[in-house]
């Protein structure tokens, strides 16, 4: 886990490329994402969207709003959103993020069947267990098609229907 020097030394490291380098070179934003996430790591959540959401706007005008650098800078804001709690604003993101991805890669890739588990997760998070169950259900189904039963990926989609499942039927009890 960064330390309060370790985000010290990041903020050095950032300004000093932004300074060099100007605000959108790739030695700046790969500064700033891994400040970001270690504002993150940190649970300083309102400083690690904020320079997030830098990094996306910075990735969208250079390289599209659906390359996948973008998308997985979207992904780190809508994973950050998620551990902050902000969970209406990390199922929008994620919603959208499925949806460019789906059409970008593909609806079996890696990237895709991932981004469909977070949002699942996102759906239990607030209750809505029926359709995270549904979600984590249809994540399992391709990723035993596309990946196989014995991949790590597969085998939490299992384990995240039944935990889904088991919070369902406690629920009615």
């Amino acid at each position: 886990m960064p330390s309060p020097r370790n985000i010290r030394e990041l903020e050095t490291l950032l300004a000093s490329s932004e300074r060099d380098n100007g605000l959108n070179h790739v030695d700046t934003v790969e500064a700033r994402h891994k400040l970001a996430h270690g504002h993150r790591a940190m649970h300083h959540f309102d400083k690690a969207i904020i320079l997030f959401k830098e990094n996306i706007s910075t990735s969208e005008k250079s390289l599209g709003p659906t390359h996948r650098t973008t998308l997985r800078r979207r992904s780190s804001l809508a994973n950050c959103l998620y551990a902050a709690g902000r969970y209406k604003e990390a199922i929008q993101t994620f919603k959208s993020i499925l949806s460019d991805r789906s059409r970008s890669l593909g609806p079996y890739h890696p990237d895709t069947l991932r981004t469909q588990g977070s949002l699942a997760n996102c759906y239990r998070a607030i209750g809505d267990l029926e359709k995270s169950l549904r979600l984590h259900g249809e994540n399992l189904r391709l990723r035993k098609r596309i990946l196989g039963v014995q991949d790590l990926s597969t085998i939490a989609s299992a384990k995240n229907v039944h935990f889904t499942k088991h919070l369902i039927n406690t629920s009615d009890q």
